[in-house]
């Protein structure tokens, strides 16, 4: 259920819920990173700003890491469209925490990867067959899906490169 003063999950529903729009994929999104203590590992077309470039997202992240000493990977499938952009704030987050956080793009083993997942505290998943789509499910409590996506995740990350545009230079 959405509650409409904070426009966030009021309740976490039980099994896999399905993800009908973009305000459906930020209200699950944040629902998840709130109570995140560890690691957010996200695979993203282009880090939708609908989702990730909303200030209560930006927040929850933020506390996440400062109070928790959180991590968060990035895969970004289309960085050309970040690069390009040079307003959004999730990234600009990443320069000034790159300590915590990180975007790298596919390798060439993963060019063609077109999926996209968020999995929170390898407990909570958002997952969508493809990137370029807001359609996806989502569950509060699936740690074998999570394993198994982390897993895949993992793999991605491993064979995956830095982006120099994405690195502050500090003189």
């Amino acid at each position: 259920m959405i509650d409409d003063d904070d426009n966030t999950l009021s309740s976490k529903p039980e099994g896999d819920i399905s993800i009908a729009s973009y305000a459906e994929l930020h209200d699950i999104t944040l629902a998840m990173t709130r109570p995140s203590k560890r690691q957010l590992d996200i695979i993203s077309r282009s880090l939708e700003p609908a989702v990730y470039d909303a200030r209560d997202f930006l927040d929850a992240v933020k506390n996440m890491i400062l109070t928790r000493r959180g991590k968060v990977r990035i895969v970004v499938l289309d960085p050309g469209t970040l690069i390009s952009r040079k307003d959004h704030r999730f990234v600009e987050m990443v320069t000034h925490l790159s300590s915590y956080m990180e975007i790298r793009k596919p390798g060439e083993h993963h060019a063609e990867f077109n999926e996209a997942m968020f999995i929170a505290d390898r407990q909570m998943v958002v997952y969508q067959k493809h990137s370029d789509r807001y359609e996806g499910m989502a569950n509060f409590n699936a740690p074998r899906l999570a394993a198994s996506l982390t897993e895949n995740f993992d793999t991605i990350w491993q064979h995956s490169v830095t982006i120099p545009d994405f690195r502050r230079l500090m003189l």
